[in-house]
This record gives C-alpha cells, sequence and structure tokens, in this order.
C-alpha cells in the first residue's frame, strides 16, 4: 500500500516544496492548512498513516478533542514540528504526539525523518516506479562527496563525472532524467555541457541545473538562459535549494528551448574572457581559504600547545607573548608592556647577561638561539624555562623579525632532581647493603677456615674451643639470615600492609621477653636495660610483629647509646597502651627527625653506623597495620625517645 501523509501547512513555496519532495518518493500527499481541514481530511480520506503538523497546531485547546478521535478513528501517528525547548510543553495531557523533528532539519533529512516514522509495512511498499536518475558532473571530490550525502535521503539513482566531457559521454550511455553540472570545470565546463545536450536528440528534453561556489550575476544568468540551462543555482553547504530546484525541474513539463546549433548568442571572445577570470576568482578563493585554513591551524596549534609564543619585532622593540605564555607566568595581557625591555626585566638576575648575549649573537652572527634560564612569575618565585628561537631577516640579511617558543621545564627539572636523588638513594642502599651481608659473612668465613685448620693439623680439638667456633657461626648465620628476612619483609610491605596473626597478646609479656633475649646483646655493648614499669597491657595484636617492633627499639638504642642505661615502660588505658624506650646516646638532629620512618633514611652517617636504613621503616608499617602510630622526640647528644601507642582492640579493620 502506498504511504499516505497528511502536511499540516500554510500555503506557500514551502509546502510546495515538502508535497514536492514527499511525492518525489512515491508517496500520497494531502493538504490541510489548519485543525479542521485536518480532522475533515481524517476522516474523509482514509487511511492515513502519517500527519505531520507545525508547533502551532496544539496550541488552540478548542478542537483538540475533534482531533484526538480522529487520529484514533484513521489509526495515524501525529509527528509535530518544534524546537527542543518547546517540545516538552507540547506533550499535553491527551494529545497523542507520537513524535517530534526538529525544526532545524534539512530537506533531506526531513524526508528520512518522516520515511523513519512510517508504519513499516507503508514503508517498505514499492509504487513500481524506477528512482530518478540524477547525473552530478563536479570536478571536485569534496563538493562530490557533500552532494551525494545531500541526495541519499531521495534514493536518487546517482551518476558522477569528473568534468564536462565525462559526463557528456555518460550521459550518452546511460540517459539522465536530470544533470547537476558545475560551471567551472575542465575539457568541458558548465555551458558548453549544457550547450552539448541540447543538442543531442536523445537529451535535448533532460533538464539541466548548472551551479557554482558564488552567486550568479546577471552575465551568469543570461549565459545559462543562451545555453538552454534550465536553472543556476549557487552551491551551498545545505544545499536545500539546489535539491528544490531539482525536485522541481523533474516534474516540469519540458525544458527550455534548445539553442540554435554550433552557436553561442554571445561573443566567442567575451565568453573565453568570462571563463578565463571565473578560472582566475576561483583559484583565488581557494588560496584565500587555504591561508584561512593554515591560519585556522596555527591558532589551534598555538592555543592547544604546552609552550609559550614570542614575536618580536626588533626595529621597533615590540614584543609579542601568546596567551599560554602569559598564563604561564601568571600574567594579563595589560601586565606585559610588549618590550624586550620587559623581557629580560622578568629573567633571573643571574641568568639575564646570557639571555642578552645569546640574542645578540644570533641577531648577529646567526648562532642558534637555544637557552635555559629562570623567569619571574606574577605570583613570586621563579619559573624554570627553555627558549627556542629563529630571525627573519630581508634582503640584505639584516634581523627585522624573530619568533620562537618559551616552555616551563620546572616541573620536568623537579622529577628530574627526585630521579636523580632516588638513583643516589639506590646505590647508597646497594653499596650498604653488600657492606652488610659481606661482614658476616667474612667473620663467618674466618670462623668456619680457622675450625677447619684446626681440625686438620690437630689430632685432637678441646670441645670448649669447637663450641665457641661454632656459637660464633651461628651468630654471625643468623645475623645474615635477619637481614634476608628484613629485606624481604620490607619487599611485601611496599604493595601492601604487613600481613597480622591477631590474637589476645600482653604487650607487658612480650616486652619482658624481648628484654630477656637482648640482655646478651646489651652487655656486649656495655649497656643496662632498665624496665621501670611494666603495666599489664592485653590487646588483639600479632605477637610476632609487636616482638619485632620492641625488639628493633632496643637494638636502635643499644647500637647509638653503647655504655649507657636504655630504659623500657608500658602503661595503658582503658583503650590504649603505651610503650615507651629511651636511650642516652647521640641523639637525632632536628632536621632529620621528619623523614626518620622513611625507607633507607637515616639520621647518621653510613661510614660511621652500619644498618640498610630499614628497621624504623619497618617498624612503623608493622605500628600502622595494627592501628597505631609511633613517634620520637630527641635532644642532640642526650639520647632519644620513642614511643609506641597501640589500640588495645586492634587494627579497625578487625573490629568493624
Amino acid at each position: 500500500m502506498k504511504p499516505t501523509l497528511l502536511l499540516v501547512e500554510a500555503p506557500g513555496p514551502r509546502r510546495e516544496l515538502l508535497s514536492l519532495a514527499f511525492q518525489g518518493q512515491g508517496w500520497r500527499v494531502l493538504l490541510a492548512a489548519g485543525v479542521e481541514p485536518l480532522v475533515r481530511a481524517l476522516r474523509e480520506s482514509m487511511p492515513v498513516h502519517l500527519v505531520l503538523a507545525p508547533a502551532g497546531l496544539l496550541t488552540a485547546a478548542g478542537p483538540l478533542d475533534a482531533l484526538r478521535e480522529a487520529l484514533t478513528a484513521a489509526g495515524a501517528a501525529l509527528w509535530v514540528e518544534a524546537p527542543p525547548a518547546e517540545q516538552e510543553a507540547l506533550r499535553r495531557p491527551g494529545v497523542p504526539v507520537t513524535g517530534f523533528l526538529s525544526a532545524s532539519l534539512s530537506l533531506g533529512q526531513r524526508v528520512e525523518a518522516v520515511r523513519q516514522a512510517l508504519p513499516p509495512d507503508a514503508r517498505e511498499a514499492d509504487d513500481g516506479r524506477a528512482p530518478l536518475r540524477v547525473l552530478v558532473a563536479e570536478d571536485d571530490p569534496v563538493y562530490r562527496k557533500l552532494l551525494r550525502l545531500a541526495l541519499t535521503p531521495f534514493r536518487f539513482e546517482l551518476l558522477e563525472a569528473e568534468d564536462g566531457m565525462a559526463a557528456l559521454e555518460l550521459a550518452r550511455r546511460r540517459r539522465p532524467d536530470v544533470v547537476l553540472s558545475d560551471v567551472l570545470m575542465p575539457r568541458l565546463d558548465g555551458f558548453r555541457l549544457c550547450l552539448a545536450l541540447r543538442q543531442d536528440p536523445k537529451l535535448a528534453r533532460v533538464p539541466v541545473i548548472l551551479t557554482h561556489a558564488t552567486a550568479p550575476d546577471e552575465l551568469d544568468l543570461r549565459m545559462a538562459a543562451n545555453v538552454g540551462a534550465n536553472g543556476f543555482v549557487r552551491r551551498a553547504q545545505g544545499d536545500d535549494e539546489l535539491v528544490a530546484t531539482l525536485l522541481r525541474e523533474s516534474r516540469a513539463e519540458g525544458p527550455l528551448p534548445a539553442p540554435v546549433p554550433g552557436e553561442l548568442s554571445t561573443e566567442p571572445h567575451l565568453y573565453s574572457m568570462v571563463r578565463q577570470l571565473e578560472r582566475r576568482v576561483g583559484l583565488l578563493e581557494q588560496a584565500e581559504r587555504t591561508a584561512r585554513e593554515s591560519e585556522e591551524r596555527y591558532r589551534l596549534v598555538v592555543s592547544g600547545s604546552y609552550d609559550g609564543v614570542w614575536d618580536w619585532d626588533v626595529r621597533d622593540q615590540r614584543m609579542y607573548w601568546s596567551p599560554r605564555l602569559l598564563e604561564m607566568l601568571g600574567m594579563k595581557p595589560e601586565d606585559f608592556p610588549g618590550t624586550s625591555e620587559a623581557f629580560l626585566a622578568r629573567v633571573h638576575p643571574e641568568d639575564r647577561d646570557e639571555v642578552a648575549s645569546a640574542l645578540a649573537r644570533h641577531l648577529e652572527q646567526g648562532t642558534p638561539y637555544d637557552v635555559s634560564f629562570r623567569l619571574r612569575h606574577e605570583a613570586g618565585g621563579y619559573r624554570s624555562c627553555v627558549s627556542r628561537g629563529r630571525a627573519l631577516r630581508d634582503a640584505q640579511g639584516r634581523p627585522v623579525r624573530m619568533a620562537g617558543i618559551i616552555g616551563d621545564v620546572t616541573e620536568q627539572l623537579r622529577l628530574y632532581r627526585e630521579a636523580r636523588e632516588a638513583v643516589r638513594v639506590r646505590d647508597e642502599f646497594l653499596a650498604v647493603a653488600a657492606h652488610e651481608l659481606r661482614t658476616p659473612l667474612a667473620a663467618l668465613r674466618l670462623r668456619v677456615q680457622g675450625t677447619a685448620a684446626a681440625l686438620k693439623h690437630e689430632h685432637r680439638v678441646a670441645p670448649e674451643r669447637l663450641e665457641r667456633a661454632l656459637v660464633a657461626a651461628d651468630r654471625q648465620v643468623q645475623r645474615l639470615a635477619d637481614l634476608v628476612e628484613g629485606l624481604l619483609d620490607v619487599s611485601q610491605m611496599q604493595g601492601h600492609a604487613p600481613r597480622l596473626n591477631l590474637e589476645d597478646v600482653d604487650l607487658g609479656q612480650v616486652v619482658r621477653d624481648v628484654v630477656l633475649r637482648s640482655e646478651e646483646m646489651a652487655a656486649r655493648a656495655g649497656c643496662l636495660l632498665v624496665v621501670r614499669d611494666v603495666a599489664p597491657a592485653v590487646g588483639r595484636w600479632d605477637a610476632l610483629r609487636l616482638g619485632q617492633v620492641v625488639s628493633h627499639l632496643l637494638v636502635n638504642a643499644v647500637k647509638f647509646g653503647p655504655g649507657r642505661p636504655v630504659e623500657l615502660e608500658v602503661q595503658a588505658d582503658a583503650d590504649t597502651a603505651f610503650l615507651a624506650v629511651r636511650d642516652h646516646g647521640i641523639g637525632i638532629a632536628p632536621d632529620r627527625v621528619d623523614g626518620l620512618f622513611r625507607r633507607f633514611e637515616r639520621a647518621v652517617p653510613t661510614r660511621n653506623y652500619g644498618g640498610l636504613g630499614l628497621g624504623l621503616y619497618r617498624l612503623h608499617r608493622i605500628v600502622e597495620a595494627h592501628g597505631g602510630e609511633v613517634a620520637v622526640t630527641s635532644i642532640p647528644g642526650q639520647g632519644a625517645t620513642f614511643r609506641v601507642r597501640l589500640p588495645r582492640a586492634g587494627p579497625p579493620a578487625s573490629h568493624a
């Protein structure tokens, strides 16, 4: 069944054009100029598949009941043309609006939107007519593609040719229904193509529409009439006017009369001159378009670049700074006077002479201008920058202008310094780790070699001597094991918190056990372990990890306070347990306290004290995993006190 549309539109060119476009698709089109004619048409002309109406139709409250009844009886879908801002307001209760069409749609988009709105069975109906065959003669591939997109919704059969001669040959092989031809084409332009078609008996009655990028003047229109063209249309990106002309001419009774064979009624030399002028104008327009695109591309590059751009007129000493450069220095356009002196005034005093000399050498000798310097920020302080530039010279080689970029590398320098510091710390750690591992290995090797030599050269070795050697070797093996375990532990702590085996643990008992195990180590250093107050403090903790915390605090205290007492104290209240370990050693410098718990951080030089610089980091991570805190207070030369606070309920995650 052929689709039937009911178009509600006031009489005029727009209604005529829409009706023509819809009929060109093989659809039956009914017209109405208001609500009452619409209702009458729905009742008398059923079936109607789709009603297309403007937004103003629904503003009248009176006939809406009748409209609703007529739409329901006809089974028609109501589509309303309205801008997006008005669509929600038009969804009035009781009015069966099926959908909306935007008022800004092109003619082709409107045809396609109506096609999609039709019921599927009506949409696929075929009236048996062959599609309109349109021959497009156009040498510009970009516009040819745009024209193809504009004509696609109309379901035409498109034939394309790149010049007038190819279009003429194609038309003779496959007779078109309409020809769209650009007037400026190689080999055969649009005027002569139209003349050739009019002089061919088989093609004489084919409508020809000429197109051009500019509006036709009086001479263009006269020449179009002389060669028998049906119309002359300025092409634009939307091309609704061109499509409208094509639709009208495809249904017209016939073409204009053919001209006298073999002649143009304009003088040949005038015709040739006009074509040359047209070609030159086209070339100028192309050059202007290219220049505009190049300028726009430059603006986009400059605005999107992370570097600032500067341009210096050497003759009058005026200097331009791009918005990005001003933003980089926290400035507004009015803050920069636009002179080379103002630029140099913002350069750091220590860098100013070098920058001025580099500019002078480039202008006088052509030496590459590539410098690093610091520029003052409007908020204070300086930004580290790099700049490159090049001078433009006149015919005599004198510099007249210089332009370049300035990039802010402050952040890159900071990252570079951090990376360099990280490499330094890594290398220092590797050296210390090698030393720490080598020392017990050397001692162990000496003990083993000595025992082996004694067993080889003596028939009998005193058991006491052998026992001492084995005890010493075991101590060095244990030291190696502790070092390796510490390294593995720190590696695991990098990715996640230490794993805890939580149970009810008495912190006081943990301290007493560690003190008992550490008495021999403290005695070798001449330290007395003093347990001042150890109150019962039971909490949900990991006993092994707490033992590591207490043990490391004791080892540190003995290491940095040999020959002096080390005091331990445990206190507790209802919610929290407190551990304090105090030594009377060398203390910690105030500027080293803040970073003391970071990896590889040291409060003393490596050459004076051993260790990997990982103990306090491990301690801090263990206490942190328990939901606690660790802090240190120290006076250089008088010792240090480490205080650990632990919640007795355990880590927050364990009782959340």
